[in-house]
């Protein structure tokens, strides 16, 4: 049976291969998923490549499914208390925020589909 590493138990190994300190091989790691969290969570493309892991794209229909969710809870807001209101702010960000990635996402597959039927018609 296959004992899978932990991530930190490479931090010795990488370090002594780039000949710098464990704690600036782990400091590396964490800002550089840390930034890869913000740009995941942030929305700002469609798609993020990271090298050896893979494309991550957005789904439309996930993104149709939080939108239709946070209006949901957005209704259930009781927004004429402050801490209502308080909780309805971040919520009603998120949804715009989700709109606009929705917004592009949509722009980018109809460019898709306008490309593909160019192509088609010139063979």
């Amino acid at each position: 049976m296959l004992n899978p590493k932990k991530y930190r138990d490479l931090y010795p190994e990488i370090a002594e291969e780039c000949n710098a300190h464990i704690d600036l091989v782990g400091d590396l790691v964490a800002y550089y998923y840390n930034e890869v969290r913000k740009s995941l969570s942030n929305l700002k493309a469609n798609k993020i490549y990271l090298s050896n892991l893979g494309t991550f794209s957005l789904r439309k229909r996930r993104l149709e499914k939080s939108i239709k969710r946070n209006k949901d809870i957005l209704g259930n807001i009781q927004k004429n208390t402050y801490k209502g209101y308080d909780k309805h702010v971040p919520v009603k960000e998120k949804i715009e925020l989700l709109e606009k990635a929705l917004v592009k996402l949509d722009i980018e597959i109809n460019n898709k589909k306008e490309f593909k039927d160019e192509n088609n018609k010139i063979t």
